[in-house]
């Protein structure tokens, strides 16, 4: 779906008259998430633009290699200097979520106290309300979006920093075109990526294949020692502790994809990565069809939610207790429940 023109005119003229512009995302930001506020970044700063982008807290080293030339703000490390960034914005545009509260509960606090306007782009269902909105539930990615927006607003070709970060974006949400890529949209800009000059045969091994001699052991070890199927609820999950993690020097973003390898066990339609953090336990989940909706599963029992077929959740159990109660829901099909 492309927007209305004459509503990217008008986010396009919001930017030309902020001074200062906050662009920011979600927690524990994904690979979409870091990819789409690098495109809008790296487009402010060819216009002469003051950007920022914030995120709440570390992004996967893996995709570090996005950030040339510029830093993105943590909050958990640099509290202070987030909260200066938005107090001086001049408009804020919130990325690759829908509600505020996928922010940080501090971040929430500053974007919300904020008197400047608010843009919020993204492809999750329910945004929330803003002063404009960009939604498109059926959109492959964030970068999808943002990559129609900046078309219609440059009369020029996009710089390839740019349209490299949107395929970034796409890859990883697709999990390389394999899943959540149903309408030819997503297809039709990669096509015009690829046109355009886009290595992308080097970006998906960079951002998807490569990998510590630590993560690829991780992988090994999660799915030999701590991969549990259910053949008779055609579902698989992965459970990893703290030590688990510790073992295996773990660093941000190790864990990106290994939740798909559950749906690789053949009759397995529901797949989950379980793993214990300071504070919390994370969950993903993933289905290989829509007749099994994890974001409603994600977000009717584990905090959560996403899209159909991608979810993600939190449980403030332990570990095993989370396990014990998880295996429940899988025994009694709870996983099934239809969109």
């Amino acid at each position: 779906m492309d927007f209305d023109r004459d509503k990217v005119l008008e986010f396009g003229g919001l930017l030309s008259e902020a001074d200062n512009i906050v662009l920011v995302s979600h927690s524990n930001p994904d690979g979409d998430a870091v990819a789409s506020t690098v495109a809008m970044y790296c487009y402010l700063n060819s216009c002469g633009k003051n950007a920022a982008v914030v995120y709440p807290n570390e992004y996967p080293s893996n995709l570090g290699f996005l950030f040339d030339g510029f830093n993105p703000v943590i909050a958990s490390v640099d509290l202070g200097r987030a909260r200066a960034l938005f107090k001086d914005a001049g408009l804020v545009v919130c990325l690759d979520f829908n509600r505020l509260s996928r922010a940080s509960e501090e971040l929430e606090r500053c974007i919300s106290q904020s008197d400047c306007k608010k843009v919020l782009i993204d492809h999750h269902v329910d945004p929330a309300e803003m002063d404009m909105v960009f939604s498109d539930p059926h959109a492959s990615s964030t970068s999808e979006l943002v990559y129609k927006i900046l078309k219609h607003l440059s009369d020029k070709s996009l710089d390839i920093r740019i349209l490299s970060a949107i395929y970034v974006g796409l890859c990883t949400d697709t999990g390389c075109f394999s899943y959540s890529c149903g309408r030819r949209d997503c297809f039709d800009v990669a096509a015009e990526l690829a046109e355009s000059g886009v290595p992308m045969a080097s970006l998906k091994r960079k951002v998807m294949d490569e990998g510590s001699e630590n993560r690829l052991r991780l992988l090994g070890f999660s799915l030999l020692e701590r991969m549990k199927v259910f053949p008779e609820h055609s579902a698989a999950y992965i459970a990893l502790s703290r030590d688990d993690l510790q073992r295996f020097d773990f660093r941000k973003g190790d864990l990106e994809g290994v939740v798909n390898y559950c749906l690789r066990v053949e009759g397995v339609r529901f797949g989950a990565l379980l793993s214990e953090r300071s504070d919390r336990i994370r969950m993903s989940f993933r289905s290989t069809s829509a007749e099994i909706d994890v974001n409603r599963f994600a977000s009717d029992y584990w905090n959560g939610g996403g899209h159909v077929q991608a979810a993600g959740g939190t449980s403030f159990f332990t570990l095993d207790k989370t396990i014990e109660i998880f295996e429940n829901q899988i025994r009694n099909n709870l996983h099934e429940t239809k969109g």
